[in-house]
């Protein structure tokens, strides 16, 4: 599975950059850097909020944009409606990085999630120094030990934390942990088939008070649409994004769809908006 070799290209990963940038410093630069952002709050609106995510390529679907610019991107996303962002970090994966994550988070008043695969403290420490105001745990990834104590040391420093779901015994993981968002990731890990009734499923496990996102194969208003019947607070959306014909055009045409079925049918939704529904992790 592909989860494992990321983890296992992890824990190397770590080593070495906790020999280039010993904890304590990272922990220093994390302390100097701008307050986080409420994360929380920027999702807690009507309607479905968007986080749009910067996302260079993909293992599974290979280079989407390697000539992205990740501050004018962020731009582009927070003026035509997105209320947060998610920035790929992973470099080897994904070719990400944190500079991406620092300069996207520079160019918006929006918070911002760093996306990788967060498996340390240090991890959520470098995340913090580069701006960070969330960061992800996926469950599929973490003993529940581990879990908790990542959940914690997010809330230490200030931070959100997604903690991702696939199945039903994850999201139970997810409410013993008592994490406060929940993010649904449509896609199975093992397949990498991508169906928006794992959000359908997995949101009615899930009780009212958490905020709950639903992530992957979300393309099209249509989308959106069914997203409603599932009562999710946010969508997170990045293929569909970094690949379209006018970027700004098809956030516009989904933060539309997300305000509900009225301002939807309302919306102009330009006829490039929709692309295939296969999202690739």
């Amino acid at each position: 599975m592909i989860l494992d070799t990321i983890l296992q290209h992890k824990a190397v990963e770590l080593a070495e950059r906790r020999a280039a940038v010993p904890l304590r410093e990272m922990e220093r630069r994390a302390a100097a850097a701008d307050p986080p952002r409420d994360f929380a709050a920027a999702l807690r609106q009507d309607g479905i909020r968007l986080i749009a995510e910067i996302k260079r390529a993909s293992p599974s679907k290979g280079v989407f944009a390697p000539d992205l610019d990740p501050a004018a991107l962020a731009r582009t996303y927070a003026d035509n409606g997105a209320s947060a962002l998610s920035v790929l970090t992973d470099e080897r994966f994904f070719q990400g990085s944190l500079s991406d994550l620092a300069a996207a988070r520079s160019a918006v008043s929006i918070p911002a999630l760093r996306k990788d695969f967060t498996t340390d403290e240090y991890h959520i420490a470098e995340a913090r120094a580069a701006g960070a105001d969330a960061v992800l745990l996926i469950v599929a990834a973490l003993p529940q030990p581990r879990l908790r104590a990542l959940l914690r040391c997010a809330r230490e420093w200030g931070m959100a934390a997604i903690v991702e779901v696939h199945t039903a015994e994850e999201t139970e993981h997810a409410l013993a942990v008592d994490a406060a968002i929940i993010g649904i990731n449509n896609r199975n890990l093992h397949t990498f088939a991508t169906t928006l009734e794992t959000t359908a499923e997995l949101r009615a496990l899930i009780p009212g008070d958490h905020i709950v996102i639903s992530e992957s194969g979300i393309h099209t208003p249509g989308d959106v649409a069914r997203l409603h019947t599932s009562h999710v607070d946010a969508m997170l959306i990045g293929e569909a994004l970094v690949t379209a014909p006018d970027t700004a055009a098809k956030v516009a045409a989904l933060v539309g769809a997300a305000q509900g079925p009225g301002a939807a049918s309302q919306s102009v939704i330009p006829a490039n908006a929709g692309i295939q529904e296969n999202g690739g992790l």
